[in-house]
């Protein structure tokens, strides 16, 4: 079983589902993760590998935010995947501020979703939420517990 303190101090990779029933995925070295990761954080990594050979469906869409110089594949294709693709700010170790990266040009939903993603996504359920209003997410603010220090 993998806990909190295994991954600890390395990339956190989960994903989520808003209000609107769309896709996030998170990613950040040294960031904190969602406690209800580690329920079933076999899902989550299978929902990584499937990601991984994914074929794109719509285009990805940079943030306005997005810096300058900085190689913009990963993010670009997680959106093309249907995802909304977010990021934790570099730099703050154990940071809870995640930013958003890319949007898909259409979103993917979990009604049209494979049921890897669906797995691991209900593992973290946003209510209230919706991606595509979210520039900056303070995971803080929407799950109870946050694990990671960096």
């Amino acid at each position: 079983m993998t806990t909190h303190a295994d991954p600890e101090g390395t990339l956190a990779r989960w994903f989520a589902i808003d209000a609107d029933s769309c896709f996030g995925v998170f990613t950040g070295a040294y960031a904190a993760w969602p406690c209800s990761v580690f329920e079933d954080y076999a899902a989550v990594s299978a929902a990584d590998e499937f990601l991984d050979s994914a074929v794109p469906v719509t285009d990805g869409v940079l943030s306005a935010g997005y810096p300058a110089g900085v190689d913009p594949t990963f993010p670009l294709r997680e959106a093309a995947c249907g995802l909304y693709s977010f990021n934790a700010n570099l730099g703050f170790g154990g940071a809870t501020i995640y930013f958003l990266e890319a949007s898909p040009r259409r979103p993917l939903v979990v009604q049209e979703a494979p049921p890897v993603l669906r797995r691991a996504a209900n593992l973290v359920v946003l209510q209230g939420l919706r991606f595509a209003d979210t520039v900056q997410l303070d995971l803080a603010a929407w799950v109870p517990t946050v694990k990671g220090s960096g």
